[in-house]
């Protein structure tokens, strides 16, 4: 392998959300934060909650997760807990 063929080879740092997608850290932009996002459709005791991911090429991830109203509090936690751990990792990359 040459030096400019070492050089030009992209370093990506993947992260695998909990439905399989791969994000790569490096090319993230902002994280938002945790929001609503209506109604599922017919049945109005169930919502969508979720965050979204902003990349530099202008492509957006959006992590969301349905609910019922009585348990939304459980939902947030989890999304919260998965954003944090998607943020730490994502800050790591940009020290490096």
């Amino acid at each position: 392998m040459t030096f400019n063929e070492i050089h030009r080879k992209v370093i990506k740092m993947l992260y695998t959300l909990p439905d399989g997608r791969k994000i790569d850290l490096a090319r993230v932009e902002s994280i938002s934060k945790i929001k609503e996002y209506g109604q599922t459709g017919q049945i109005i005791e169930e919502q969508f909650i979720g965050f979204a991911i902003h990349l530099k090429n202008n492509e957006t991830i959006e992590i969301k997760d349905k609910y019922h109203y009585s348990d939304w509090a459980e939902v947030k936690i989890r999304l919260s807990k998965l954003r944090d751990d998607i943020i730490a990792k994502w800050e790591k990359v940009q020290k490096k």
